[in-house]
């Protein structure tokens, strides 16, 4: 049994014990293994869920059908979604270098297009799925970590939401329309997903003095100075002695424990 797992978890694990079709036991182990916690505990878990998901996926396209998948890239996968003709490929070419097709014509998207966005040197994978919602391109908006709605009014919204409903995705999610200006697409999008950005304080050796360069990386906005740590490398911990945090002007000495706040440039220091 999962460690610690979100109620959420055991939800989709009662629609997968009562799924009759080998579709709905797919997308209830989909949700499972993306709310599943990721820790030590949980590994053997998350290892027969996996495999139990292939089995059934190796099964299921014997019959005939297909399943499409994205590899995730970046700090966070979003899924974009909505009807044919809301803007869906033009929010995805505004916010990232993707070039997809954009047509009055509907049905124009007819495979999952990719790009990825920038926010303050974080990368965000957006994957905008074609309008016919067929079940191998739900199980993408299934495995992404949150959903963009695209709908220009109220009743687009609730045939999307019926959608998603329908087909079990009760991601976090955000309703946009493709016209709203850049920045604020970005900042809202940012804000949905919960995460804060941190610096990393990196020294390039290109002379004697070196020159100070600073990486960003996503963490929750709970994350603490060893969340962070474990993130460069798990040595990072066992070897820790204290960091160094530059916050607002403020130079702050801190240990494992310490909360971290968005925008901090951390520096880590060894024993």
């Amino acid at each position: 049994m999962p460690v610690n797992a979100p109620m959420e978890y055991y939800k989709a694990e009662e629609r997968f014990k009562s799924a009759k079709s080998k579709e709905e036991k797919i997308a209830a182990l989909e949700e499972m293994i993306r709310l599943l916690p990721r820790h030590h505990g949980s590994e053997n878990a998350h290892a027969q869920l996996t495999a139990r998901l292939a089995k059934l996926k190796k099964e299921s396209e014997k019959k005939g059908a297909r399943h499409v998948g994205v590899k995730k890239e970046g700090d966070a996968q979003l899924c974009i979604i909505g009807l044919a003709n809301s803007g869906k490929s033009t929010l995805l070419s505004k916010l990232t270098d993707a070039k997809p097709k954009i047509s009055v014509t509907p049905y124009t998207t007819t495979k999952p297009e990719i790009g990825m966005m920038d926010y303050k040197g974080i990368k965000v994978q957006l994957v905008e799925i074609p309008s016919t919602f067929d079940p191998e391109y739900m199980s993408i908006a299934r495995c992404a970590d949150a959903i963009i709605v695209v709908a220009n009014d109220d009743k687009e919204q609730k045939i999307i939401e019926s959608v998603l409903e329908n087909n079990y995705i009760r991601h976090k999610r955000i309703v946009i329309k493709a016209s709203d200006e850049k920045n604020i697409l970005k900042e809202k999008i940012w804000s949905m997903l919960g995460l804060m950005v941190v610096y990393t304080k990196k020294i390039v050796w290109k002379d004697s003095k070196g020159i100070k360069q600073f990486s960003p990386m996503a963490l929750s906005t709970r994350a603490t100075i060893k969340d962070f740590a474990v993130r460069i490398h798990k040595d990072f911990v066992t070897n820790f002695r204290f960091a160094r945090i530059t916050r607002g002007g403020r130079i702050i000495q801190a240990g494992l424990s310490y909360p971290l706040k968005d925008g901090d440039m951390v520096e880590l220091h060894m024993k």
